[in-house]
């Protein structure tokens, strides 16, 4: 009965262990995990000349919140949806709309950009962070709705740069 009972000890080992082996396995990272955060940013407008501003990285459940300053100005905002090490962004700000592909690489973000001013191009963007993000502000309670946009404005605007 000792051999038996050691057989059916080996057998349900090999049987049941991968399946503890991973109930214990620790659950993969939370989609948020590493990106927010502040970047440096650096890229190619669509007139062809070289930009820098920042970018802030926020979370906001399974997606993110970024928005680019340049300088003191917040010139965009986008929404993020990560898959593995893709960050896909559509963007809009007051005169240009679009979307960025950003391949995550450690603390770089490696970025291709187009909207539809560019005319079917597609220019580059590289965000490198350089510190954690600071804590989302909470936007202030409003009684009024939003006002509607005018009949008569232009989605994407007139400028030929995103951001």
């Amino acid at each position: 009965m000792g051999s038996a009972a050691l057989l059916l000890g080996v057998l349900l080992t090999m049987w049941a262990g991968p399946l503890f082996a991973q109930a214990a396995a620790p659950a993969p990272a939370a989609p948020t995990a590493g990106l927010p955060g502040v970047y440096e940013c650096q890229g190619t407008g669509a007139d062809g000349k070289a930009y820098k501003g920042a970018v802030i990285i926020h979370p906001d459940g399974n997606r993110f919140v970024l928005q680019w300053y340049v300088g003191t100005q917040l010139s965009a905002i986008g929404l993020g949806l990560r898959e593995g090490n893709v960050l896909a962004v559509s963007f809009f700000g007051p005169d240009a709309g679009g979307v960025i592909l950003y391949k995550i690489e450690g603390t770089r973000l490696l970025g291709q950009w187009s909207a539809p001013v560019t005319n079917g191009q597609v220019f580059e963007e590289t965000l490198t962070r350089v510190a954690d993000a600071p804590p989302a502000a909470t936007p202030p309670s409003s009684s009024s709705p939003p006002k509607p946009r005018p009949s008569d404005a232009r989605p994407f605007g007139r400028s030929s740069r995103p951001i």
